[in-house]
């Protein structure tokens, strides 16, 4: 209801700006979105990272028209479960006592719910293999990743800043419950 109303009103705006229809389609997932875009059926749409580089691979002739001020440098977090026993990392190089942990991303086609963590998790020795199970769950979305962490069915998730702070400001997470353990570095 929130993205509807605020990209209809988008919507609105670009139609009487440029005097051309422009109607906001919601759709379901990444994967969706990207799909949609390469056959046609949508012309504009705000990608992450990961879907934006897909989609411009499987589209000729897409690029980018524009892109936040805060995407030059953004962060994901990770977050434990109170349970968990975990405690906030103050070195990428304590990522280490993830292992064995159950971890959840959010959808894999998320660049800050996936792709950025996971990176970090490598580049400071942690692989998929290492997690509990031998390899990491994934919730379908930000907002799942912090139901799935706070209700106990995984011990840690990775997800992006700004929807954590969003929850938090909003009253959506218990702090008794979860918390963040690490912020990732910036990154574009």
């Amino acid at each position: 209801e929130k993205l509807n109303r605020l990209y209809g009103s988008l919507s609105d705006e670009l139609s009487d700006s440029l005097n051309v229809a422009v109607r906001y389609v919601p759709v379901s997932n990444y994967a969706a979105a990207v799909s949609a875009f390469r056959s046609g059926s949508l012309d504009l749409v705000w990608f992450g990272g990961l879907t934006g580089v897909q989609a411009r691979l499987q589209t000729p002739g897409a690029m980018v028209l524009a892109q936040r001020d805060i995407d030059a440098e953004f962060t994901s977090v990770f977050i434990a479960n109170g349970a968990s026993g975990l405690r906030p990392i103050t070195s990428a190089d304590q990522l280490l006592q993830l292992k064995g942990r159950r971890l959840a991303f959010g959808s894999e086609s998320s660049t800050s719910g996936r792709l950025m963590p996971q990176y970090f998790l490598g580049e400071n020795g942690v692989t998929m293999a290492d997690l509990a199970g031998g390899a990491p769950g994934f919730s379908g979305s930000h907002d799942a990743t912090i139901a799935v962490v706070e209700s106990g069915a995984y011990e840690v998730g990775a997800l992006n800043e700004q929807v954590w702070r969003s929850n938090v400001d909003e009253d959506r997470v218990d702090p008794d419950k979860v918390a963040v353990i690490w912020r990732t570095p910036p990154y574009v």
